[in-house]
């Protein structure tokens, strides 16, 4: 009786699994979290694979009481809830047949072990990662830094949230870490619930710590691989580059994303090199991540850049010396033909 049990949970978990690929694959389009659940499917597959044909043989539909021969009435408001439920029942199902693979067969049963953590990660993959690595997909980057503010720092985040501004970079130089964490969680504190993205400059430790969305990393810091260690599987992890050797090596490191520049001479921070508006007409093409073009970056030159096929752009003082730097964010999103 028990190989029923295990043939009829294999079915649930496989199409649990496949209904939260799908919506990863073709909702998100977020190929990393549609990449772990295919990976769970397979673990699956060489679960079924440790039973033989007698698995198949042990299935009784008429004699299952169980058998709904209708649609459940069930009520899922969004295709999240649809991937959110097909997860969970896939969860469940696997750790029904790891108990009862036991009895047959220890390969089986570590099997469906693997694939069960799988589907707890592609949960996490789904429902943060995800919405994080989609907020990448906004034009403007804010690099938000008290120091080059002439205005109150809380006045000009408000500002760009109220036009639209979702995705920040919180880089402080100068100001001791435990200064710099209190200064990340107040910042947070207005931004989350408004669901935007905050990634902490250089500071894994202080991006872990305070909960923050992600950590960007200088060519001196911490390597990603090793960032992301401390800041989990779900973080976003973005990494300073300058050219296409250092841009495909992020990339192959796991980066979500790249900083590219400088695009031009810029005052905010010292630069390795200033590689012009065309460096990211030699990145952009051979890179699957977004390409954040940063350096010296105005209204004015947005469109150079733009011509030489840019599609992001991370920006500092132009936005927060702004007359209005809400007004200054959407006329940069507009540059992109994008409403903010």
């Amino acid at each position: 009786m028990s190989l029923r049990i295990i043939d009829a949970n294999l079915n649930r978990a496989r199409e649990g699994l496949r209904t939260a690929e799908e919506y990863a694959r073709l909702v998100l389009n977020d190929a990393r979290a549609a990449q772990v659940l295919k990976d769970a499917r397979r673990e699956l597959q060489a679960c079924e694979a440790a039973f033989g044909p007698e698995l198949l043989a042990a299935r009784d539909i008429e004699n299952d009481v169980g058998t709904r021969p209708q649609a459940d009435d069930v009520n899922r408001a969004s295709e999240a809830d649809v991937a959110r439920a097909g997860l969970k029942r896939a969860q469940e199902a696997l750790r029904v047949i790891e108990e009862f693979a036991h009895l047959h067969s220890p390969t089986a049963a570590a099997a469906a072990a693997k694939a069960r953590y799988g589907a707890y990660a592609a949960e996490q993959q789904l429902f943060v990662a995800a919405p994080r690595r989609a907020a990448l997909n906004a034009p403007v980057m804010v690099v938000f830094s008290d120091m080059y503010m002439r205005e109150d720092w809380r006045d000009v985040l408000e500002s760009l949230l109220q036009a639209g501004a979702r995705l920040f970079q919180l880089r402080e130089k100068n100001i001791p870490t435990r200064n710099f964490a209190e200064h990340a969680t107040a910042v947070q504190g207005i931004t989350r619930p408004l669901g935007a993205v905050v990634i902490i400059n250089d500071r894994a430790d202080v991006a872990a710590a305070t909960g923050a969305d992600g950590v960007h990393l200088g060519q001196d810091d911490l390597g990603a691989k090793h960032a992301r260690k401390i800041v989990g599987p779900a973080a976003l992890i973005g990494v300073s580059t300058h050219n296409l050797v250092e841009a495909l090596d992020a990339e192959q490191q796991g980066a979500d994303y790249v900083g590219l520049g400088a695009m031009f001479h810029t005052l905010t921070k010292k630069v390795q090199s200033v590689g012009g508006p065309g460096l990211i007409a030699r990145v952009q093409p051979e890179l699957p991540i977004p390409v954040f073009c940063i350096g010296g970056i105005t209204r004015d030159r947005t469109a150079e850049l733009i011509g030489q096929g840019a599609r992001h752009i991370a920006v500092s003082s132009a936005l927060l010396n702004a007359a209005d730097p809400g007004a200054e964010y959407q006329a940069l999103c507009r540059a992109f033909g994008e409403r903010a």
